[in-house]
Order: structure tokens, then C-alpha cells, then sequence
């Protein structure tokens, strides 16, 4: 077996229970923020007193992203779309609103929500935002114009990044239990690591597949 085999086969067994964890840690955030939300929190935490002070803001955004994380990774199954193209097509419909509805209103929270974390986070948001908005926006262009391939590698990418939120939540842990960092200093710094071994990680599966097929 080449390296390049070994390599591929690696990083395929690595991908989806990372994806799987990632998922499993913005659902629980995600639920922890809409119940503080909606349920009447009255802290003194300036993180979560943000959403609560624009409810609709929070809950557009919370439920349209975690909405297409969970069923994004679906549509990445030959099986599904083999057997059933016009369910495949019909969900990718549905997850490209979500997935811009979601970005949309999480920029506008950049402008409306006091930006936590500081100038970090501001501009991690506003660059990652982009990029995301871009990366599904083009690859909804190439399933229309028929680029498959192309399609599936804009589709990862845009993942990755609305995954990159549950790695920061990550790298944050691990910085508060491992260094004297606290939660506000570490926040911008771990939103930008979060999104950039995320990105770093789909060009690498990209690349590695794309040889592979």
C-alpha cells in the first residue's frame, strides 16, 4: 500500500467521528444558549445577557446553523443520492437557505450583539463569515452548472467552517484547564484557531480525496 493510500485511509477513518464530536458539542451549546435564552436567564454572564437581549437574532441563527450541521453531513452519502437523487437535491435546497440564513444573521449579530471577545472576534467573524457565505454560494453554483466534483469540495469547506465554532469550544477547554488563561481573553484567539484548523483540515481531505478518486 502507497503512502498516499495509507495517508487517505487515515484520514477517512479520522474525518466523520471528528465531525460526529464537533456536531455533538455546538448541539449541546446550541440547547445551553436557547434555554438561557428563552427561559428567563437573568446573570450576570455579558456572554450569554447578549442573546437574551435579541432573542429572534439568536434563535434565526442558532437553529438554521445547527439545522444544516446536522444534516449537511447526509448529504456527502453515495448511497443516499444513489438511491434517492431528488431527496438529495430537495435537502441541499433547504440546507443552502439554512446555511445562508444562518451566516446572514450571524453577521448581523457582528453589527446588533455586542461583540465578545473583542477586536479577535470581530474580525475572525467578520473574515470566517465571508468566507463561509462565499463557500456555499459557489458551491450551489457548481451543483447547478453540473461541477459535481467541485460542488462536493465547496461543500466540505463550507462545513468545516460551520463547524468551526465547535472547535473553539474545544480549544477552549483545553487552554482553561491547561494554561491561566480565562474565558474572555481565550475566546477570540481560540474563534480563530477553531476556523483555521478546521479550513486546514477540509484542504487536506480535499486534497487527499481528490487524489484518491
Amino acid at each position: 500500500m502507497s503512502f498516499g493510500s495509507l495517508a487517505t485511509r487515515t484520514v477517512s477513518k479520522l474525518t466523520w467521528p471528528a465531525v460526529v464530536f464537533l456536531i455533538f458539542v455546538l448541539v449541546v451549546f446550541a440547547a445551553i444558549r436557547l434555554i438561557d435564552t428563552f427561559g428567563g436567564y437573568a446573570g450576570d454572564d455579558i456572554f450569554a445577557t447578549r442573546y437574551l437581549q435579541h432573542p429572534v437574532i439568536a434563535a434565526i441563527h442558532v437553529f438554521c446553523g445547527i439545522t444544516f450541521i446536522l444534516f449537511a453531513p447526509f448529504q456527502f452519502s453515495a448511497k443516499i443520492r444513489s438511491r434517492n437523487i431528488g431527496l438529495h437535491r430537495l435537502m441541499g435546497r433547504v440546507l443552502v437557505v439554512c446555511a445562508l440564513v444562518s451566516g446572514i444573521y450571524g453577521m448581523v449579530s457582528l453589527v446588533v450583539l455586542p461583540v465578545f471577545g473583542g477586536f479577535p472576534s470581530a474580525t475572525a467573524g467578520w473574515l470566517f463569515g465571508t468566507i463561509f457565505l462565499f463557500c456555499i454560494l459557489r458551491a450551489l453554483w457548481c451543483a447547478r452548472s453540473k461541477l459535481i466534483a467541485a460542488h462536493r469540495e465547496w461543500m466540505i469547506r463550507t462545513l468545516a467552517i460551520a463547524l468551526g465554532v465547535g472547535s473553539q469550544r474545544v480549544v477552549i477547554f483545553i487552554f482553561m484547564f491547561t494554561s491561566g488563561y480565562s474565558f474572555d481573553e481565550i475566546f477570540g484567539p481560540a474563534l480563530w484557531l477553531g476556523f483555521s484548523m478546521n479550513l486546514l483540515a477540509a484542504e487536506i481531505w480535499i486534497n487527499l480525496s481528490r487524489t484518491k478518486r
